[in-house]
């Protein structure tokens, strides 16, 4: 495997990882695989690139990746980018869905096929849709943590949100709260957060939220940074607080897991979503027929079972 990382600060390259073909592995054609991710800042976007990465060296396939830092402008420009360097296909793990129609409609035109992550974009060229069912998975996690409500908590909760402002975080939010506002129509969702996927700002936007509503107990947090930065502003205000959230399990999360602060996470496997969407591309690219979606069911982890994911 070779890799080339470039400087986030360097323009359109902002990050450039290549896979080499390599072994028996390799494809009768040179395929050449586009990938913008969302942000390699954080864990769980980190893992999608690891999952093609494998699948690039298993199928012999060349792999850009590119990374927009959450920034909606930049990747639009990544896209453009990858069309430029006429790639065979593209992967994209969309931050605004409206905003890549034009590059989505100059792929197509340029005969470049595509996929996504988490986010539908229904169009032509948007062969299929990678990762798991956003609103209806969040819809079943807010009836778990309703019954955790109505266990623990008497039926009674103030709850804080903290989401960052994408298509797909904003679905995990509209599931949750709509599945657990069917069951205990008197809850109360006190306040939300937007720490847009940036860990300092998501910690401050917490850090606010706690403070100006002292009666939040209960804290779901739809991504990574959103929970990482709840978990520590309650931490440093000695809240008593049952958090609850999405994407991936760190070590830095498994100490709020065994301390019962943190009563349940959904466990997805990104690397899936990467792995899957070269997969799918090399397979259209050799003529074959491809599913126009591809899912799972992440786990649920709770100190109860949290042995079973160390």
């Amino acid at each position: 495997m070779k890799r080339v990382l470039r400087s986030a600060a360097s323009g359109a390259a902002l990050t450039l990882a290549a896979v080499m073909p390599q072994g028996a592995a390799a494809q009768d054609k040179d395929y050449t695989i586009c990938m913008v991710t969302f942000s390699l800042q954080v864990q769980y976007f980190q893992k999608t690139v690891t999952g093609a990465e494998k699948a690039a060296e298993e199928l012999g396939v060349e792999l850009l990746v590119f990374d927009p830092q959450a920034d909606a402008t930049k990747q639009v420009t990544l896209v453009e980018d990858c069309i430029a360097r006429q790639v065979d296909a593209i992967i994209l793990d969309p931050i605004e869905s409206n905003s890549l129609m034009g590059p989505i409609e100059e792929a197509g035109a340029a005969g470049i096929p595509m996929v996504t992550l988490d986010t539908r974009i229904d169009h032509p060229n948007v062969l299929a849709l990678i990762g798991v069912e956003q609103y209806d998975t969040s819809a079943a996690f807010g009836r778990y943590v309703a019954g955790y409500i109505a266990g623990k908590l008497d039926g009674e909760a103030s709850i804080g949100l903290m989401i960052a402002s994408s298509e797909v975080q904003i679905a995990r939010r509209d599931g949750f709260v709509e599945a657990v506002k069917a069951v205990l129509p008197n809850v109360k969702i006190a306040a939300e957060g937007d720490g847009r996927n940036i860990l300092e700002r998501a910690t401050s936007e917490a850090e606010n939220m706690l403070t100006a509503n002292p009666d939040i107990n209960v804290v779901y947090a739809t991504g990574d940074p959103q929970l990482q930065g709840a978990l520590s502003a309650g931490l440093s205000q000695g809240r008593d607080i049952a958090f609850f959230g999405w994407d991936d399990i760190p070590d830095y999360f498994i100490q709020p897991i065994d301390e019962g602060r943190l009563q349940g996470f959904l466990l997805q496997d990104s690397s899936f979503n990467g792995e899957q969407g070269v997969r799918l591309l090399v397979q259209h690219l050799n003529g074959e027929d491809i599913p126009n979606r591809a899912s799972y069911i992440p786990s649920i982890v709770t100190p109860h079972n949290i042995d079973e994911f160390r």
